[in-house]
């Protein structure tokens, strides 16, 4: 068994005979090797039959027979038809024109027709109106003879009720689909010229290209502005009109650059406010009523300190409490409250900050 499953790997592994390698030329095979193989083809076509003595020999008969007959093969003449013009009017011309009604309706118009047996006799037109004319004279005649006057009989109105939706289907595409969906790609915007292509596929020609074709549609566009901007300005002169103003301020800025112009721009000084959202502005509004809380607390801190300093120093001095002490008299009585741990001495050196004296509290 190991011997037989060693010599299958060996034929698996080994290079495969030239039968097996598809398309094979004469150069990749051993000379003469066709000769020792049985080949065989399967045709899709139908064979020709055989041409033998028997097949001439039916065909000639079947030529001869034919020319006995005189069945020949030729092309028929067709004769043109003189029309009379009775029969050209009787011809149906069909209507090119779309249907106003829907299928609907001309498939109930149809169904009709085949229930309805009794055919529907045609009035001659001239007699209708010979009718409509004798009714009105009998009518006129009637008003006359009689003793008391009778008013004209009331005519009937017609009113064509129609019991359909809104929007009618038909044929397949619904009526309510926009013609735009029913139009061509190449209706609806212009097929653009030349191979579609991606920036990494572009080269130096096709950048140039795009960029003339950029300069030129600016170009188009400033022309059409300037041609606009005269018409207006023709229509309406003065400063009235945009432009007329544009310019002239464009001619002071001029003016104003100039080294030797005495013309000055006034600018407004406003600043643009930057909300341009909700959130920056509630941001805008927090922080300033934040800043206003910071600025009371800092006033307040202020005033006790300034109390308690004025306490102090009229404690320790002769003088009265408005007039304030020396420098140093004032910086050696704060020192001996912040040596006895009073509360109102820790903010010392948030108020002398707010005061501005933050060096002297510290070096002191």
């Amino acid at each position: 068994l190991k011997k037989k499953i060693t010599e299958m790997e060996l034929k698996l592994l080994a290079e495969k005979p030239w039968q097996l390698k598809g398309e094979v030329n004469a150069g990749k095979r051993p000379e003469n090797s066709l000769l020792q193989e049985n080949l065989q083809f399967e045709y899709t076509t139908r064979l020709p039959p055989e041409i033998t003595e028997e097949t001439t020999k039916t065909l000639e008969d079947l030529i001869k027979q034919r020319i006995k007959d005189k069945a020949w093969d030729d092309v028929e003449r067709k004769v043109k038809q003189t029309e009379n013009p009775f029969e050209f009017k009787k011809r149906i011309t069909l209507d090119q024109e779309k249907s106003k009604m829907s299928l609907g309706e001309i498939y109930e118009q149809e169904y009709l027709k085949q229930q309805q047996t009794e055919q529907v006799e045609k009035t001659d037109p001239d007699h209708d109106s010979i009718k409509k004319m004798m009714t009105s004279l009998f009518i006129k005649l009637d008003a006359l003879s009689n003793f008391h006057y009778t008013p004209k009989h009331a005519a009937p109105e017609v009113h064509i009720i129609t019991n359909q939706p809104s929007i009618a289907m038909e044929e397949v595409a619904p009526v309510a689909v926009s013609d735009a969906k029913l139009l061509a790609p190449e209706e609806i915007k212009d097929k653009v010229k030349g191979e579609m292509k991606g920036d990494s596929e572009k080269t130096k020609s096709d950048r140039l290209r795009e960029r003339q074709k950029k300069k030129k549609e600016k170009r188009i566009k400033r022309k059409e502005k300037d041609q606009r901007q005269k018409l207006i300005e023709k229509l309406n002169p003065g400063l009235g009109n945009k432009y007329s103003k544009d310019r002239a301020l464009r001619e002071l800025e001029k003016e104003s650059k100039a080294p030797s112009s005495h013309v000055t721009l006034l600018k407004d000084t406003k600043e643009k406010s930057g909300l341009t959202s909700s959130k920056n502005f509630f941001s805008q509004l927090q922080e300033e009523v934040s800043a206003g809380i910071k600025s009371k607390q800092a006033e307040k801190r202020r005033l006790k300190y300034r109390h308690w300093l004025d306490n102090i120093c009229g404690q320790h001095s002769s003088r009265p409490v408005d007039q304030e002490l020396p420098r140093a008299t004032r910086d050696s009585v704060v020192m001996e409250a912040v040596g006895r741990g009073e509360k109102e001495a820790r903010l010392l050196p948030r108020v002398a900050d707010f005061e501005g004296k933050s060096n002297d509290w510290h070096t002191s």
